[in-house]
């Protein structure tokens, strides 16, 4: 199981990031890391875990673009209560796009 199918909304907004064209995977990817920086004032996890996903070479989809494999990592290594908050703000901002 991957680490984001625990939450619902944080699978939903993963899958439609996965969906959307590269161009706004990476403005998702940039929204994503600004509000967990906002909401996330412990950051040090941040510096290992990205320092840990760049060392290694996954073939996950979100691998291939820095951004989005940070944004991913950001995510993942905040607070279940602030994963679920950021991806109900990204849904909206997918959501307020299309309309």
């Amino acid at each position: 199981m991957r680490w984001y199918d625990l939450e619902p909304d944080v699978c939903m907004a993963i899958s439609m990031i996965e969906c959307a064209e590269t161009s706004e995977q990476i403005q998702y990817a940039e929204y994503i890391i600004r509000l967990v920086k906002e909401k996330d004032s412990d950051m040090n996890y941040i510096k290992n875990t990205t320092i840990s996903n760049i060392e290694r070479k996954y073939n996950r989809w979100y691998d291939k673009n820095e951004t989005i494999s940070t944004a991913f990592s950001y995510l993942k290594g905040t607070t279940k209560d602030i994963q679920k908050d950021v991806s109900l703000s990204v849904l909206a901002l997918m959501n307020s796009a299309v309309a």
